[in-house]
């Protein structure tokens, strides 16, 4: 027996036969198929998140020295716009909102903790850390 007899052409490469002449499914997809079901995962994901740069956080006094790289997400009825290295995020009816109140949820959080830099746990304290490495403040703004 051959796979020509059970297997149609386009499946051949997903089998292998074993000893005695057994055929046994080796592999899901073809490579064909594996493409074509890559691509489709790829767009269904950039169609409801994508990372785009921030270069400002649109707030006088406060200048990034780096961009920072933020989340944007499409959920059912908002936008969502988050900052995992700091666990910040902001909901919005449109992506220019969702983005300008991740950038006053920044600036309030950085400010929260510098204000209480002798009292942060280990988790807050990291987020300071980062903060103080890509924010510079002008205190006479």
């Amino acid at each position: 027996m051959s796979y020509g007899d059970v297997i149609p052409y386009d499946l051949q490469n997903c089998f292998k036969t074993l000893k005695g002449g057994v055929i046994m499914q080796s592999k899901i997809l073809t490579v064909e198929q594996y493409k074509d079901f890559s691509k489709n995962l790829i767009k269904a994901i950039e169609s409801r998140c994508r990372i785009v740069p921030l270069n400002s956080l649109k707030k006088q006094g406060y200048t990034l020295n780096t961009p920072i790289y933020v989340t944007i997400e499409t959920d059912e009825d908002a936008i969502i716009a988050s900052l995992d290295d700091i666990e910040a995020f902001a909901y919005a009816d449109t992506e220019f909102e969702a983005i300008n109140g991740l950038c006053e949820e920044i600036v309030a959080l950085y400010e929260d903790l510098r204000r209480n830099r002798g009292n942060l746990g280990i988790l807050p304290q990291k987020w300071l850390e980062y903060l103080d490495e890509v924010i510079t403040v002008h205190e006479n703004s």
